[in-house]
């Protein structure tokens, strides 16, 4: 999760209150995801729905629940005891499919207040977050181009013995959060053919650096990459619609766009024989 950046990102605001020492934050949130295709334009491909509970590190916590707008409560997955590259600390929720418009998505998983609720562990009584997932806009899909030793490189050339530069389209819509909890993010993620995170620019209330709005770009260290082989490369803008605490957890509902390209690195170079 070590990030290494172009431009060094700010840390996140310094929370006011103390966090729980079960919970780091959470998250409810509609996503749109695009795929772009060598120099193309990304395209839309669909939308989903998703809220994240992130634990800390040793917490015994393992049980939460989300309730929607509706009244529906729908229980969330440790994803502790996942097998393979889904495994994170973290509790989860997914809309269960992929949706073809906003609209479709909209249906099933309604705008309004959501509730997150769990039992921490020596509390008495159970605690419960709200946050509201309004009707705002999605951010645009962002471009994406790749640099290494100062020039521009294709997606199917990338060099593993230097570092990556990941470059995209400015997010025109990003802020800062006028509640000082958490301002639009930035995520760039690199994983390998088996879906595995090899590279990760970091996440907010974990004591880490991680990308805001404004940071315009992101170095993928050398080492994180290896010869011959195929990787897929996101960059996500997650526009963050309300900020709030409880409990001393920050929570956040977001709309978030993400790209999707798929890179190559060049095979090993021969050896020369004297």
């Amino acid at each position: 999760m070590a990030a290494i950046f172009a431009t060094a990102a700010a840390w996140a605001p310094i929370q006011a209150i103390a966090q729980t020492r079960d919970v780091n934050f959470a998250v409810v949130g509609k996503h749109a995801g695009y795929e772009q295709i060598g120099e193309h334009r990304p395209e839309r491909q669909f939308y989903s729905f998703f809220s994240e509970i992130f634990l800390a590190e040793g917490t015994p916590l393992g049980e939460a629940a989300l309730i929607r707008p509706d009244g529906r409560e729908v229980a969330f997955t440790d994803q502790r005891g996942a097998m393979g590259p889904t495994q994170d600390q973290i509790l989860l929720v997914r809309g269960g499919r992929r949706y073809d418009s906003a609209a479709a998505l909209d249906a099933e998983w309604p705008n309004g207040e959501y509730v997150f609720r769990y039992s921490p562990p020596d509390a008495d009584e159970p605690v419960s977050i709200s946050v509201r997932l309004g009707e705002g806009e999605y951010p645009a899909g962002p471009a994406v181009w790749l640099e290494q030793n100062g020039a521009k490189v294709a997606f199917d050339s990338v060099d593993p013995v230097q570092d990556l530069v990941v470059n995209y389209t400015p997010f025109e819509s990003g802020r800062a959060d006028p509640r000082q909890i958490c301002d639009d993010m930035i995520f760039v993620i690199l994983r390998d053919e088996d879906d595995y995170k090899v590279d990760h620019s970091g996440r907010p209330f974990q004591g880490q650096r991680f990308m805001l709005w404004s940071d315009a770009r992101r170095v993928i260290p050398a080492f994180a990459l290896a010869p011959a082989s195929r990787y897929t490369l996101s960059v996500e803008h997650a526009a963050l619609e309300e900020t709030a605490r409880g409990a001393g957890v920050p929570v956040m509902s977001t709309r978030a766009v993400t790209t999707v390209l798929e890179i190559h690195t060049l095979p090993p170079l021969p050896q020369i024989m004297n």
